[in-house]
């Protein structure tokens, strides 16, 4: 164990931990969807962090960009510290006038959480920072009826591609923590599950705007499953065919990985599903282990 920090919902049900930037208490969104470690503008100009240019250019979900970062004097995760860590800035305004709460400082990245392996145990509230070096499979320190244990694709920048299999037809799943809903693409639906947006088991949620308006739906399936590990009654939701080419509409995270183009998953598992799950990443191993567990109850900040 390198370290372990308490986890809590903060926004849309993603998980948030509390952190020490240059020694003051900080949130950050653990998202598991993203690529790279960031904090807000507003973190930045309060903690007086000089940004510089960076040669990596993030974009948001509203087209906004970013091509700078901060060094940050110091950051502690629990009793894990560093020492300079370089965050980018992410995308968005910043109004010093606000002086509202800020909900979160920032978000924590696979660029970071690939060093460790990552323990999600959502039932006790945790989230732990364990070391790879150890032997290959030894690492399911907790009891569950059944545990799967999954190979996984890492892709480039950190995305976590595995497949389930959904009303017993196989599907690609990209697991993002960042994502407050499980969504799939429509054309997926259609095309392999038969959904007739029409029909009365289908609902309309809202739209989305922009070149062009385009309806999006939800639908309750009967079951996602892993290796004898299964969710029943999943909610999800349904994207138009913007999950491609076009920018996708994520509901958390700020970035996509090119690396995924060539096989874009069918469904993005996010909390929705994953907060009933207990998550362990073995990222050097590229394997998951996963098991049915508690939902993560929200806490007082």
């Amino acid at each position: 164990m390198v370290t372990s920090v308490p986890m809590r919902p903060i926004v849309g049900g993603i998980p948030g931990i509390d952190v020490l930037i240059a020694d003051t208490r900080q949130v950050l969104l653990v998202d598991t969807g993203g690529v790279f470690s960031d904090v807000t503008k507003r973190t930045a100009r309060e903690l007086n962090l000089k940004p510089t240019r960076s040669n990596i250019t993030m974009t948001d979900v509203r087209g906004q960009r970013s091509d700078q970062a901060v060094r940050l004097p110091s950051i502690a995760l629990g009793r894990l510290r560093q020492e300079g860590a370089y965050f980018q800035v992410a995308p968005g305004s910043d109004d010093p006038n606000d002086t509202s709460p800020q909900p979160f400082a920032g978000t924590l990245g696979p660029d970071l959480l690939q060093r460790f392996d990552a323990d999600f145990d959502f039932a006790s509230g945790k989230l732990n920072l364990i070391s790879p070096g150890h032997c290959e499979g030894k690492v399911v320190y907790w009891t569950a009826p059944a545990i799967a244990i999954v190979p996984m694709h890492v892709a480039q920048f950190g995305h976590i591609i595995f497949p389930m299999t959904l009303d017993g037809k196989r599907v690609t799943v990209l697991l993002d923590t960042g994502a407050s809903n499980t969504t799939m693409n429509l054309d997926v639906a259609r095309r392999v599950f038969k959904v007739d947006v029409t029909s009365p088991d289908v609902e309309k949620v809202g739209e989305i705007t922009g070149g062009y308006t385009a309806n999006v739906y939800r639908r309750r399936f009967k079951t996602l499953e892993v290796d004898g590990v299964v969710v029943t009654d999943p909610l999800i939701t349904l994207l138009p065919n913007m999950m491609g080419s076009a920018p996708a509409p994520r509901t958390g995270s700020l970035t996509r990985d090119n690396d995924d183009v060539q096989g874009l998953p069918d469904v993005i598992l996010g909390m929705s599903v994953l907060s009933k799950l207990h998550v362990y990443i073995a990222y050097k191993e590229s394997k998951l282990y996963l098991s049915a567990g508690a939902p993560l109850a929200a806490s007082p900040p």
